[in-house]
Parts: structure tokens; C-alpha cells; sequence
């Protein structure tokens, strides 16, 4: 099979949507070797070795614009609206768009395929521009409506195509995202004493990562060592700051926990499995997101998890975390209280253990295929009027 992939944040992203491309592009290339994949990108980008494992394999082809498409203005042209030309040139069975779209001219011989991860700018559109709202919204539910099939990455975005764009529910299929390599590897003593003291980091301390923003609402992890002055476990919060920091730093001040929390904005990626290793317990008390990656990441490192109902949280942790109502402080400290019990945590760690092989990029990859068959097959099978 010949199949073409959006791969430009592949390249260029090295948060969650290049993690999501690269994962499925490794994924695909080392168990489906026989087929020939097409990497479509304005840009290489610059020397990563995480790029050489996943888009630098002897089956795959990077296809770049020509010279005059390689100016700034003109790459994002050839990526959204001209590259479908290039579909032709390689004789795509199937392009798949990894990050929300495919391009607006298409090739009739190829069958479309369109991921996408999130529908944010509808359900918090004050986090947005205006205008960019509507330039998102325009551009992924044209992308849907042309595709011949959508995948949503988990159920909840499944629903919000359904409500917020008028997707048809028989055109989205769910296949989840599977996680990082890095959460994959043993983590040594070593290695554990290293992260500790590079960071200055606790015995003992509850955990969070992702991007410190209100949504994340670690605003309740505050509110409930606020009404556990007892507690001698610290909060190691890590991720990149928004203006909101400035809120939590206040609350911290406001109920006396300074001693008790500590930010860091500039964390390795790689020093983030021992980080997780470390903790008590990692809390993901989120408001909302697309499908919830840190809950999995955390279990695949042996750490239990405490997170929110009302989102796709569950859908990510299965029976292997506990939930709880995001605006519900005495909810998380429970929680907390149960998982400082040696026999609940042990529970929960091996609950974790099992609940990761869902993900498995086994798993994921054959559930692609899968679709690009039946893709394929669908359409091969599609009725012909006469003239």
C-alpha cells in the first residue's frame, strides 16, 4: 500500500501533535514494513534524533515543495491547498492528515483520512483569538466533511465533532493515541538520584505536568493542601507558564504554601520518567482536554493517578485511576488519603501496568490499517451510476 501522511509537525512539533505524528509514523513503518510511506512537510526542520527514528526509515520517502513553494508564506499554500498535487505524482492509495486537515485540492484516485485530536477553540473559544475560531473551524470541518473517513482520538472528541460541527456520527471511527517511547525504558537508581538532585526534588510529593493554565486547574490541588496544613507532601507542578501562573503563585502566598510548592518550567523531556517515578501519586485535575496522554505516561512508569470525571479522563485511565469532580477540594484530599495506603496504591500501580496495553503501538497501528482497508474497500465497492 502507498500512503501519504501530513507529516510537517512531525518535524517541527515536539509537544503533543509531533508526538502524535511520530508515534504513528514509527508506528506503522516498523509493523507494517512492506507498504511505502510518503512524509509530506514544508520543512524538514532541524536535526532531531527523535525525527531520524520515527521519519528516516528505509520505507519511508520525505516529499518536500519545490523551490519556489519553500518561502514561508508559500509552504503553508503548498501544505494546505497544493500539496494534494503531489498525491498524484506518488500515486497515494491513502493520505492520511495527521493534525485536523487535508489540503483543499485533492487527487480523485486517493482516499482521505483525517485525525483530529481536540475541538478547544469551540468548547473555550475566550482562550482564542476571534478570528482564529472561525479559521479553525472553517478548515476542520471542511477537512472532515472531505475526508472519506475521520478519526477522533478518543470518545469525547468523537462527540464534539457530532455537536459542534455537524459531523455525521457513521463517518468517525475512535483510535486512541499510544505514548512515548521515553515512558517505555527502565529507570535507574542512578538515574532517579540524578533527576532529584538536578531539580531539587523531595523524598516524597505529589505531582502534575502539562501546560499551567486555568483548564489544567491545578487551583485544586492549592484548595485542598490548603485544608490539609497536616500533610507533609509538597506539589511539584512542571510545565510551560501562561499568564496564570501569577494566579497560582498569589494562592500559594494566600494560603501560606510556600514551602510546599514547587514550579519548574524548564524540565528535560528525558528527566520526566524519573520525575513521574518519584511521585506519591501524579494528579491530572483537568477541566477538559482531547484525550489525557499524561495519565498513561504516568501509569506506564508504575505511578498511581488521580484525575477528573466529566472529560475523557476515564477513557485514558480505565479502572486503573481514581475520579473526582474538578471544583470538589475534599473529593481530591480522600482520594489522596486512600492512595497513601500501601495495598490502594499497589492496587492501583498494577491496575496501571495493565491498562497501558491498550495503547500498545501494536495495538494502534493495526487499528489504522484496519481503517485504511476499509477505506479502501468501501470505496472499491461503491456503486457506479450510469450516464
Amino acid at each position: 500500500m502507498r500512503i501519504g501522511f501530513d507529516a510537517k509537525r512531525a518535524f517541527k512539533n515536539f509537544t503533543g501533535l509531533g508526538n502524535y505524528s511520530r508515534f504513528v509514523l514509527k508506528s506503522l513503518s516498523d509493523n507494517f514494513p512492506s507498504n511505502n510511506y510518503y512524509l509530506f512537510t514544508p520543512v524538514r526542520g532541524h536535526k532531531s534524533e527523535e525525527v531520524s527514528i520515527a521519519c528516516k526509515n528505509p520505507n519511508q520517502e520525505i516529499v518536500l515543495p519545490g523551490d519556489m513553494w519553500k518561502l514561508p508564506v508559500l509552504s503553508s499554500a503548498w501544505r494546505s491547498v497544493f500539496q494534494g498535487v503531489k498525491h498524484f505524482d506518488n500515486q497515494l492509495e491513502i493520505f492520511h492528515g495527521l493534525s485536523n486537515e487535508i489540503p483543499y485540492i485533492k487527487n480523485k484516485d486517493t482516499k482521505y483520512v483525517v485525525t483530529v485530536h481536540d475541538l478547544l477553540f469551540c468548547r473555550y473559544p475566550e482562550m482564542f483569538n476571534p478570528i482564529d475560531v472561525q479559521i479553525y473551524k472553517m478548515k476542520m470541518q471542511r477537512s472532515c466533511k472531505d475526508a472519506d473517513q475521520v478519526i477522533a482520538i478518543s470518545q469525547q472528541t468523537k462527540a464534539d465533532l457530532i455537536n459542534f460541527l455537524g459531523i455525521e456520527e457513521y463517518k468517525i471511527r475512535v483510535v486512541y493515541q499510544g505514548f512515548h517511547e521515553n515512558y517505555k525504558r527502565d529507570i535507574s537508581e542512578n538515574e532517579i538520584k540524578r533527576v532529584k538532585t538536578k531539580y531539587s526534588l523531595p523524598d516524597r510529593f505529589l505531582f502534575f505536568v502539562s501546560t499551567i493554565e486555568r483548564r489544567k486547574n491545578v487551583q485544586l490541588v492549592l484548595k485542598a493542601m490548603k485544608s490539609r496544613p497536616d500533610w507533609n507532601m509538597p506539589l511539584v507542578v512542571v510545565g510551560r507558564a501562561t499568564s496564570y501562573i501569577h494566579n497560582l503563585r498569589a494562592m500559594v502566598e494566600e494560603y501560606g504554601l510556600q514551602d510546599k510548592v514547587l514550579f519548574l518550567h524548564e524540565v528535560s523531556f528525558e528527566d520526566l520518567p524519573a520525575m513521574y517515578k518519584m511521585a506519591h501519586v501524579f494528579i491530572y485535575p483537568s477541566y477538559f482536554e482531547g484525550f489525557g496522554i499524561p495519565i498513561i505516561e504516568a501509569q506506564s512508569m508504575g505511578t498511581p493517578v488521580i484525575t477528573t470525571t466529566g472529560s475523557c479522563f476515564h477513557e485514558a485511565g480505565g479502572d486503573a485511576a481514581l475520579y473526582g469532580d474538578p471544583d470538589c477540594p475534599d473529593t481530591l484530599v480522600s482520594h489522596i488519603e486512600k492512595m497513601s495506603k500501601e495495598d490502594v496504591r499497589a492496587e492501583y500501580i498494577s491496575k496501571g501496568y495493565q491498562n497501558i496495553k491498550r495503547f500498545d503501538e501494536s495495538v494502534i497501528s493495526n487499528d489504522l490499517m484496519d481503517i485504511y482497508k476499509e477505506v479502501l474497500e468501501a470505496c472499491s465497492t461503491e456503486p457506479v451510476l450510469a450516464t
